[in-house]
């Protein structure tokens, strides 16, 4: 079960004895990890909470800067709602200075674009990116990150509840299984093949000068049947046929979701691998789990699971 702390601004540390509602909402498509728990109404809470830290057991799972504090009075008496994102939302918010990095290294992104915003740690190799890195008046300081690791990795980076920077793409190798014994237990369970979100075909322009001629088709065996057509032109700057192929694998990822409620707070999945076990649907395998919604009340905890598959 969850349990939280509040950090004052003047440091000090107070744990929350009792909680009336929590939700511990986490998702790799999403910079920044959400939390809001309503408690008993306290003065000293109300005026001067500044972080909040979320605990599973002893192990750190969510820490943030509150965003909001709402105070609500009822026939019942007065409760108090608070808000808070996780480190990531540091980033999201604050503009970061324009300037052009010429084969920019991890270290120096983490140095000057993270740690100011108190992410401690960070996993990368130390090659830098052989090019020019442009920062724009108005980027914010995730903008930079993001594009540092598209350009060097390929991929997005993922900063976790706890403050962790992934530059390299956010997986874990660990698998959870769902349904049967001594696995996960879930009590519903929601199967979607989203065959609107498939483009079936690409067709790109390689010359300045040519036509859209050149053509990547979807081998997606859901794809078939399906028209939906997309035009890159490969010949300018920022595209390539390489942006074409993420294109087609990008939208057949986006076409199957699998969500499961479970009883209990499963606050640490983010990321991992997992197999279910339906005894209706079959085994469903391949999948990772791209998001977790715990909630707590007074019936108890939940959690919403939501997987994708891997790869089509």
């Amino acid at each position: 079960m969850l349990n939280f702390k509040i950090v004052n601004t003047n440091g000090s540390v107070k744990k929350l004895e009792r909680i009336l509602t929590a939700s511990l909402d986490s998702e790799t498509d999403i910079p920044a990890d959400s939390l809001v728990i309503t408690c008993p109404f306290d003065s000293g809470i109300s005026k001067n909470a500044d972080r909040i830290m979320a605990f599973d057991e002893d192990k750190l799972v969510f820490k943030g800067q509150i965003d909001e504090i709402i105070n609500i009075k009822k026939s019942g008496g007065v409760i108090t709602k608070l808000s808070a994102r996780s480190p990531a939302a540091a980033l999201l918010d604050n503009e970061a200075e324009p300037i052009t990095y010429l084969s920019p290294a991890p270290v120096l992104i983490f140095d000057r674009h993270l740690k100011p915003f108190g992410i401690t740690q960070y996993f990368a190799d130390n090659i830098p990116f052989f090019g020019r890195l442009k920062i724009d008046k108005g980027m914010s300081h995730w903008q930079v990150l993001k594009n540092f690791c598209k350009n060097r990795y390929g991929c997005e980076p993922r900063i976790s509840g706890d403050g962790k920077a992934y530059f390299n793409g956010f997986g874990r190798d660990e698998i959870i299984k769902f349904g049967g014994a001594d696995n996960i237990e879930y009590y519903s369970l929601k199967e979607n093949r989203i065959r609107c979100k498939i483009i079936s075909q690409v067709k790109l322009k390689l010359t300045e000068f040519g036509t859209y001629s050149s053509v990547i088709n979807n081998t997606n065996l859901q794809s078939k049947g399906i028209n939906r057509v997309r035009y890159v032109n490969a010949a300018a700057d920022n595209s390539t046929v390489e942006t074409a192929d993420k294109m087609i694998e990008q939208s057949n990822l986006d076409s199957y979701r699998l969500t499961l409620e479970c009883v209990g707070c499963y606050p640490n999945l983010l990321g991992c691998r997992a197999v279910v076990n339906d005894e209706t649907l079959g085994k469903a395998d391949g999948l990772r789990i791209i998001k977790t919604l715990c909630k707590i009340d007074g019936s108890g905890a939940r959690t919403t699971v939501v997987l994708r598959k891997e790869e089509f």
